[in-house]
């Protein structure tokens, strides 16, 4: 291999372990927002109110972690992807 292919290589590479940690830094946020919503529901016996507000905030959860895991499908079908990757948060 020649430098500059080593050197895109390594950039590359470089790219997908950003993308990696970028993703699983905004998987483990909204795994802990369920664990927070689950524990109240189950802790507190809730009203109904905050019973709807806590699955709003699981389904919400749910869907930031779908998105998270096409990102993961992007990246392991074309690594190089890393380099442009959406913002993951809606808000």
């Amino acid at each position: 291999m020649k430098q500059q292919d080593l050197d895109e290589h390594s950039v590359q590479v470089e790219n997908l372990k950003a993308g990696i940690r970028e993703i699983s830094h905004e998987i483990n946020n909204p795994l802990g927002v369920m664990r927070m919503a689950a524990y109240f529901l189950e802790v507190t016996n809730p009203p109904e109110d905050k019973k709807t507000h806590y699955f709003k905030v699981l389904n919400e959860s749910i869907d930031k972690i779908e998105k998270c895991l096409e990102q993961l499908k992007i990246l392991r079908e074309n690594p190089s992807a890393a380099s442009v990757h959406p913002p993951l948060q809606d808000t």
